[in-house]
């Protein structure tokens, strides 16, 4: 069954990925942490960064540790800052929180900076948990990050509707039997729209 054939009240849980859904940036290494690290001298390429990242972003070195590698004095506090959250995103979620529906996160993301923009944005509240590749040391579309996940909410594939802004993620959610949106596309452009599509 396709995921626009449900209406959300039919979903126990709404699964949102963090970059390009909860907040604007949807590659935030291309649009903010490499102008970031341009600004703080910075001299590694754009693949060295981005490697730097990758293994970061699985736990496998700490925010520090990055910024060390990158041969900067950088400070996640100033550059989390650059983040800001997508238009909508509180009313989605006060709409969809005062119907009795949990929402979770599942992001690739640097553990350290994923709980810096939750605390700064104040989402806390209305999100738990969140399951950040840093922490669990697996990214998105690997199926173990999904069912990690399902683990972490007690919940089976079918009670999840999953929100992510890049195809091979939403594939990788519908192998294990999580209904899955691409965001961003014609149908979900925007969060208003997902509001107005799924929430009664």
């Amino acid at each position: 069954m396709a995921a626009d054939s449900r209406r959300l009240a039919n979903f126990r849980w709404l699964v949102l990925d963090a970059m390009g859904v909860i907040y604007r940036a949807g590659d935030d290494v291309a649009e903010l942490l490499v102008p970031y690290l341009r600004d703080q001298g910075c001299r590694l390429s754009a693949a060295e960064i981005e490697a730097g990242y990758h293994a970061a972003s699985l736990g496998r070195m700490s925010s520090s540790e990055f910024w060390q590698r990158c041969g900067v004095d950088g400070n996640d506090a100033d550059y989390i800052a650059g983040h800001s959250l997508s238009p909508g995103l509180r009313e989605l979620l006060e709409h969809v929180t005062a119907r009795g529906i949990r929402v979770a996160c599942l992001s690739n993301d640097v553990s350290e900076w994923a709980a810096l923009q939750r605390d700064h944005f104040g989402l806390a509240e209305f999100i738990d948990p969140w399951c950040i590749s840093g922490d669990i040391g697996i990214r998105k579309p690997d199926a173990e990050a999904f069912w990690t996940l399902l683990r972490a909410i007690e919940a089976e594939p079918g009670e999840c509707l999953f929100v992510d802004d890049r195809q091979k993620n939403v594939d990788g959610a519908r192998a294990v039997g999580i209904e899955a949106v691409l965001f961003g596309t014609e149908c979900s452009a925007s969060l208003d729209q997902l509001l107005d599509r799924f929430v009664p």
